[in-house]
């Protein structure tokens, strides 16, 4: 483990100085607001028009990543040339910062599904599934446009030079941008109240800031750094974007033949099918991790797969298959979910020392901890959290939930969020998402009779931002709290920084759908926002309205049983020192983003195991350019690609996971 420690350190001390860098300033804060304004617009457009690849849908933002490569390579050198005057180091992580937490909003995470969701229930109405009679009775009337034309143009579109009818939707834009930027902030403050324990006890890789910190770093003698004048980087470079160029240009040229490197081997009587596909991004991250990690992460997705088969194969299962947890049955789902359970239980229990101290700080003012490098005072952190999970609660039960399944269903999405969090910050998790939705596991908990029609109603809603978590704010401004570490950021001046850039990408986001959406109709878009999800959405909601649903005891068990087994692969983890398995690989389940990288951890472990076996830490170290080009080489090419396409109107060039 000497290597790890070694190159943990030494990414530390890349921008490290005695003092704070003035990384906070108005023309990082202009570019990086900038730069969400580009995602939240570039992002709907390329997904739903372009049929492209989702850079911002996932932990690793790729548009993030795209963006800051032109910023680096070629903005920042004409800038130096023109002005005399670069983008310091400093100013670089701001504008990358705000940047992943812009990425973490306007498709997957919440925009692109909370607009045909509000729609939808309208829309997709028939006698044959009777949402009228079923749910709209149960959706408030500030929740949603109260104007079926407006909502029969959203998704077939308005006529040419016809406004947008901002009137019937500013009301509910205004509700719900209310309730997540409240949800927003709470994660804030639990990441200011877990910062210090994450980053400085214990020590977390954070491999998602290792990319941009090598790029953002100034060489002696020039403004572009030494990782850009690395010919192992480069070669890395040149093999995903060779082949995802390669495969472009078929989509013009077919006489040019694609690179198909996709390999599905049927196991156990064909029961389930291992997707053996590699992925260079993601063999790229996981080269950063340490050998028990990123085999904890292969071994349990493969054991999943395993379990999965042989359910499937003696016909036993608790239940069909679960919303958003798929391709994994119920007890595979909720075995995961009772590790994540664990995980973030004991992350909490570990922490009471430092969490003594934060409380005793916020209450008594006690100065035996130092707050100042946060970005909020532990005083604000803790009132503030405390004071948006109220505010949240009480908006949940205005929206039509009872006290308590809205206190079930709100805390069961926190810890879900600092679970994630922590397993990206550990993991450097490129593609992932929960393995139970805290809207289902709510339904499980509870029983649909004790959550009532008008509380599976608002559940239904709140797909948007609680069912398919493939990215959110507090899992990238984690991330980017190692990045304001290392560069030595403002951290208060930082905070603003955050909330400018979720602001810009939230308004800039809404503004970019709407005006996508009724000008070519959402039904004539591609993607899942605007056909699949408000009808699967609908349905889930009328099935279990229709059909009452006890508490689910099999999945609780299983739960519970994921929790144990946790608990004592935990143990013998730290009980033997060379344990070669890390248990955080059984919190990730086996969803559909999991079920496409596995493999390519799988890939990652094995040469890095070969590397340190045959060459040692110095051929580790020496390698690592070649592997961070690889992950830059992948979103490079996706984001070049995008670009040729919205120039050429050339569609369907996809080379990111989707």
């Amino acid at each position: 483990m000497c290597h790890l420690k070694e190159n943990h350190l030494e990414s530390d001390l890349l921008f490290s100085n005695t003092s704070p860098s003035r990384g906070v300033t108005r023309r990082a804060l202009f570019c990086g607001a900038l730069s969400a304004l580009v995602i939240a617009a570039g992002e709907p457009y390329g997904v739903l028009v372009l049929s492209g690849s989702p850079m911002a849908a996932d932990f690793s933002a790729g548009a993030a990543l795209f963006l800051f490569f032109l910023l680096t390579l070629c903005i920042n050198p004409i800038a130096h040339r023109l002005t005399g005057s670069p983008l310091s180091s400093g100013e670089l992580a701001t504008v990358y910062i705000m940047m992943i937490v812009a990425a973490a909003i306007p498709s997957w995470g919440f925009t692109m599904n909370l607009i045909p969701l509000l729609g939808g229930y309208f829309y997709y109405a028939t006698p044959e599934n009777e949402w009228a009679a079923i749910i709209q009775p149960h959706i408030p009337s500030w929740l949603v446009p109260d104007e079926p034309s407006a909502i029969r143009k959203l998704f077939e579109g308005g006529a040419s030079g016809e406004s947008i009818p901002w009137q019937v939707w500013i009301g509910p834009m205004a509700a719900w941008g209310l309730f997540v930027t409240t949800l927003y902030c709470v994660t804030l403050c639990l990441l200011v109240i877990l910062r210090k324990q994450w980053v400085e006890r214990e020590r977390l890789l954070f491999p998602l800031a290792t990319l941009p910190l090598e790029m953002g770093r100034p060489s002696a003698h020039s403004v572009i750094g030494d990782f850009f004048r690395s010919r192992l980087m480069w070669f890395g470079f040149a093999i995903p974007a060779t082949i995802n160029s390669l495969n472009a240009l078929h989509a013009f040229y077919n006489f040019i033949p694609r690179i198909d490197l996709s390999n599905n081997i049927l196991i156990l009587r064909n029961s389930v099918n291992l997707l053996c596909t590699p992925r260079f991004e993601v063999i790229g991250l996981s080269y950063l991790l340490s050998l028990d990690v990123s085999m904890g992460v292969w071994f349990f997705a493969l054991i999943a797969l395993l379990q999965t088969g042989f359910q499937r194969m003696i016909g036993w299962s608790i239940g069909p298959t679960q919303p958003f947890s798929d391709p994994a049955p119920p007890s595979v789902a909720h075995l995961a979910l009772g590790a994540l359970f664990f995980l973030v239980g004991s992350s909490f229990w570990h922490s009471r020392a430092h969490l003594k101290d934060v409380f005793r700080k916020a209450f008594r003012g006690d100065g035996s901890i130092d707050d100042s490098g946060e970005l909020l005072s532990y005083r604000t952190a803790v009132l503030g959290s405390i004071a948006g999970f109220v505010l949240c609660l009480f908006w949940l039960k205005t929206a039509g939930m009872n006290a308590p399944s809205a206190l079930v269903f709100l805390l069961t999405s926190l810890v879900i969020f600092v679970g994630l969090a922590r397993i990206v910050s550990q993991t450097g998790l490129a593609y992932g998402r929960a393995t139970v939705a805290a809207p289902i596991f709510t339904v499980n908990a509870l029983g649909t009779g004790a959550i009532g029609p008008a509380g599976m109603t608002t559940l239904g809603l709140s797909f948007a931002w609680a069912a398919d978590i493939r990215t959110f704010v507090m899992a990238q401004a984690a991330t980017g709290l190692k990045l304001a570490e290392v560069t030595r950021l403002e951290h208060r001046k930082l905070f603003w920084a955050i909330l400018l850039s979720v602001a810009v990408t939230l308004s800039g986001s809404v503004f970019a759908v709407m005006q996508i959406a009724y000008s070519y109709g959402g039904i004539n878009l591609t993607g899942w926002q605007f056909i699949g999800l408000p009808e699967f959405s609908g349905n889930w909601v009328t099935r279990n309205i229709n059909n009452v649903q006890p508490v689910g005891v099999w999945h609780l068990t299983f739960t519970a049983v994921g929790a144990l087994l946790m608990s004592l692969l935990t143990y013998i983890k730290a009980r033997y020192v060379g344990f070669p398995i890390h248990p955080i690989g059984m919190t990730l389940g086996l969803t559909h983003p999991v079920n496409h990288v596995w493999f390519s951890v799988f890939i990652a472990w094995l040469l890095k195991y070969l590397i340190l076996k045959y060459g040692g830490a110095g051929l580790y170290t020496r390698l690592r350019p070649l592997f961070l080009g690889l992950v830059l080489g992948a979103f490079g090419s996706a984001g070049f690609w995008l670009l040729v396409s919205a120039v050429t109107g050339v569609h369907g060039l996809v080379f990111t996971l989707g």
